[in-house]
């Protein structure tokens, strides 16, 4: 008799089950690295365009303002513009699609000519 090659099924449904196994205890663990990744990643693009604006409307010598796209919720997006110049935004950040709650305390920052800023604002991202 020529012999057979491969698996049988019993052997096949031990594998699936180890692996099915091992994703439900990695799913936990990866949920809650996308959350750290995506925080981690808001801060980071936030913090970069602050420093953008104040070097910005220290370039320009006209005050710059980071303002929200939605009332005080950051998480729909911002955009930095020279107070009264055009229309024209400097630069945009478009809306986070992740599931992280990302606020501030008021909806506008405002950098005046010198690079200070016009009040005290904090960020929450969680």
């Amino acid at each position: 008799m020529p012999r057979q090659r491969g698996f049988t099924l019993v052997e096949a449904l031990v594998v699936v089950t180890i692996i099915g196994i091992l994703a439900a205890f990695g799913f936990p663990a990866m949920t809650r690295f996308l959350t750290t990744q995506a925080v981690r990643s808001a801060s980071y693009d936030l913090f970069a365009d602050l420093i953008y604006a104040r070097s910005e409307a220290i370039a320009r010598g006209t005050a710059v303002k980071v303002t929200g796209y939605s009332d005080k919720d950051y998480k729909q997006g911002w955009m930095i513009e020279a107070v009264g110049a055009a229309a024209n935004p400097i630069r945009t950040q478009g809306p986070r699609s992740s599931a992280i709650v990302f606020t501030a305390s008021q909806n506008t920052f405002t950098f005046d000519r010198t690079g200070r800023a016009d009040a005290t604002m904090t960020f929450n991202i969680v």
